[in-house]
C-alpha cells in the first residue's frame, strides 16, 4: 500500500496542531462544592391552582421575590427566604391584561415592566399592583417605528432590562435587530443608596455643630464677663478699694502708701 505523499501529511499535521487548542477548550471542566435543592414546590395544591415560574427576579425595596407566570398572564410575589411553606402573592394579571409575556424588569422603585409581546406593548405595574401602559399602547401591529412611546411599535420578539445607571429601560429587539432605549422617569429610579445615608449624615452632623456652638455661645455669655471683671480690673479701681479699707488713716498716709504700690 503506498504511503500519503509527503506534502499532504504535513498539511496534516499543520491542521491538527492548529486545532489542537480549540479541542483542549471544550473539554468540560466540572467544579465541585455546590449544592441543588428545592426552595419552594409550586405545584398546584387545594385550594391554590398553583403559579408556574417562568422568570423571577428581586424587588430592591419589598425585599422579596417578582415571579412571572407567563402561561397564566400573572405576576405574582414570593417572600424571602424562599420556603416550602411560601405561597406566592398575587400582584397583577389575569385575563386581558397580559399576553403571555416572558420578559419583565423591576426598576429601583419596585416598579415592574411588563413586555407585553402578544399585544406590542409595555405595561408598567406599580407596587400596589396598579397597571398602565407606558409604550405601545396607540399603535396596533408591529415594526420598528420610534418617538413618543405610545405611538412605538416593536418586533413579536422583544425583550427588556433595567439600567439603573442611566434611568432607562432597553429593549432587545430581537425581531428588528435593535437595541431600543425608554428614559424613565427620575422617581422611578430612586432608591436607597449610600448617597441618601451620606445626606443624613450630614444633616446629623450640622444639627450636632448648632447645638455645639450653643452651648459654646450660653457659656461665654454667662460666665466670661464675671472673670472678665475679675482677672482685667483696672490697677487704680484696686487701689481705690486699698485706700477705702483703711478710712482712719490720714489722707497723706494713703496717698504715699498707694504710690509704693505702683512703684
Amino acid at each position: 500500500m503506498a504511503s500519503p505523499p509527503r506534502p499532504l501529511l504535513g498539511l496534516s499535521l499543520a491542521v491538527l496542531l492548529h486545532l489542537s487548542p480549540l479541542l483542549a477548550s471544550a473539554a468540560l471542566v466540572m467544579e465541585d462544592g455546590y449544592t441543588v435543592s428545592t426552595a419552594a414546590d409550586l405545584n398546584p395544591r387545594p385550594p391554590s391552582t398553583g403559579a408556574q415560574p417562568y422568570a423571577l427576579l428581586p424587588r430592591p425595596r419589598a425585599g422579596d421575590l417578582l415571579l412571572l407566570d407567563s402561561t397564566g398572564s400573572v405576576l405574582y410575589t414570593l417572600a424571602l427566604p424562599v420556603s416550602a411553606d411560601g405561597e406566592p402573592r398575587r400582584l397583577a394579571g389575569g385575563a386581558g391584561t397580559f399576553g403571555r409575556p416572558r420578559s419583565v424588569a423591576v426598576d429601583g422603585a419596585d416598579n415592574v415592566y411588563v413586555a407585553d409581546r402578544e399585544h406590542g406593548a409595555i405595561r408598567k405595574v406599580a407596587p400596589s399592583g396598579y397597571t398602565t401602559t407606558i409604550a405601545g399602547g396607540y399603535s396596533s401591529g408591529t415594526g420598528r417605528r420610534d418617538g413618543p412611546a405610545q405611538n412605538a411599535t416593536f418586533s413579536p420578539d422583544f425583550e427588556l432590562v433595567y439600567v439603573p445607571r442611566i434611568c432607562a429601560l432597553l429593549v432587545a429587539d430581537r425581531g428588528n435587530r435593535l437595541i431600543r432605549q425608554i428614559n424613565l422617569r427620575p422617581e422611578d429610579c430612586a432608591h436607597e443608596t449610600q448617597k441618601g445615608l451620606g445626606n443624613t449624615t450630614v444633616s446629623i452632623v450640622a444639627v450636632l455643630g448648632a447645638l455645639f456652638g450653643s452651648v459654646i455661645g450660653f457659656l461665654v455669655r454667662h460666665f466670661y464677663p464675671f472673670h472678665a471683671g475679675s482677672l482685667h480690673q483696672p490697677l487704680f479701681q484696686q487701689g481705690a478699694e486699698a485706700i477705702q479699707e483703711n478710712p482712719e488713716e490720714g489722707h497723706t498716709d494713703q496717698l504715699l502708701r498707694h504710690q509704693k504700690r505702683n512703684c
